[in-house]
């Protein structure tokens, strides 16, 4: 059995000790280029569509939640603090978990809170969905 478990096929064994060599990966290209930017781009076409949704919505949302239009653009607040929060995470986040997984997580998650901000029930959990 081997002593190394995580070398690649064909690989030569590490000596103990010596540093780990990052794994090179070539830049995508043909279609797996086109997928990979239409994936980012509809990622980023359904942040800003939830964002100018959320503003439109705010006389709808304070008038359904029984609160005043002030109280409203708390939605859009707290969307965009978590964003100004979240945002320069990422970077850490992609070396920690990888890109794939990280985005991909990250669409899941937007999903599910969209959907779960379509059933609060009171200005307190829309927020709460919204930052999530």
């Amino acid at each position: 059995m081997s002593t190394s478990s995580t070398a690649a096929p064909g690989a030569a064994p590490r000596a103990p000790g010596a540093p780990v060599q990052p794994l090179r990966l070539s830049p995508l290209h043909g279609p797996a280029l086109l997928l990979g930017t239409m994936a980012l781009s509809l990622a980023t076409f359904m942040n800003v569509l939830d964002s100018s949704i959320a503003n439109v919505a705010i006389p709808a949302i304070s008038g359904d939640l029984g609160v005043s239009p002030t109280q409203g653009t708390w939605v859009i607040t707290s969307f965009g603090v978590a964003n100004a929060i979240s945002v320069p995470l990422t970077g850490w986040l992609t070396q920690r978990f990888g890109a794939v997984r990280l985005f991909t997580v990250s669409v899941l998650l937007f999903v599910l809170t969209s959907w779960l901000c379509g059933f609060a029930t009171s200005l307190e959990m829309l927020v709460f969905f919204r930052v999530l």
